[in-house]
């Protein structure tokens, strides 16, 4: 009899702790991610993890605003899915005019890194024209930005065949191992990740900036949505010196036991 009074008394502790927390919360979004760009965004037991979800965790707690991960193969598939209406937010979205007329972007809340990685010894380049005119091959993911540079070589048909679109940060990775590709392009914090984790040490980061910009969560455009995006605005500006502390603790991860002879730009803003 104590026992069951016990588990009664433990249910009725869950229960009212549940409503507690769903009560906490004015309103709630789905958020779409990229389930495998490991350690930004990802799902681990099928709960989402990485920086841009913490970052992403620590924002939309200090608003009430309870969020549903939504788990997405490419980040195509993420602007996709919010034209569409299925997803309300997405994570870590650079700037372009046409993104914009589907959704409010927030202010920016981290810099982005693109960098080439490459089993070559890295060399001086002054733009990618020379690496695709040598007929290098270079891995990019399906849907991302990588500035102007990378969409006018991707506009040439002399390239087209040069420049592969792969799905994953891992499968980019795997492609890079096993040669099928001579090059990938990914942001700095994966390709560190993915040079320490995976035991690709081997794999260098090439000095040539790739492409160097601001991320953000990127807003379906709704009737209640541009509150939502103050609020959010209005979160990130007093969380500041958090999201840059928790963004310097990742990049020091992922730094300890590489190579401390390589010279990298990882500065914060």
């Amino acid at each position: 009899m104590h026992t069951l009074i016990q588990v009664f008394i433990l249910s009725l502790f869950v229960f009212t702790t549940n409503c507690i927390a769903v009560e906490q919360c004015r309103q709630s979004v789905k958020l779409g991610l990229v389930a495998d760009w490991p350690p930004l965004t990802y799902f681990r037991h099928d709960e989402a993890q990485g920086l841009d979800i913490e970052i992403a965790k620590m924002v939309f707690n200090s608003i009430d605003i309870c969020v549903n991960y939504v788990r997405l193969p490419s980040s195509a598939r993420a602007l996709e899915q919010m034209e569409k209406g299925y997803i309300d937010v997405a994570v870590m979205v650079s700037y372009t005019e046409e993104r914009a007329k589907y959704g409010y972007f927030s202010r920016p809340y981290r810099n982005e890194k693109m960098r080439l990685f490459s089993y070559l010894e890295p060399q001086p380049i002054s733009s990618l024209n020379e690496l695709l005119d040598e007929g290098k091959t270079i891995g990019l993911s399906i849907g991302s930005f990588y500035g102007q540079e990378l969409i006018q070589l991707a506009n040439s048909k002399r390239y087209q065949n040069q420049l592969v679109q792969i799905s994953s940060a891992e499968r980019r990775a795997e492609m890079l191992v096993k040669k099928r590709v001579d090059f990938i392009v990914d942001d700095l914090i994966t390709g560190l990740y993915m040079m320490k984790s995976k035991g690709y040490e081997k794999i260098k980061p090439w000095p040539y900036v790739v492409h160097d910009n601001q991320v953000h969560f990127f807003i379906r455009k709704s009737q209640a949505s541009k509150k939502i995006l103050d609020s959010v605005n209005n979160a990130i500006e007093s969380l500041q010196p958090k999201i840059d502390l928790l963004v310097a603790s990742f990049v020091h991860r992922q730094l300890t036991h590489i190579n401390s002879s390589l010279s990298l730009d990882v500065s914060l803003r």
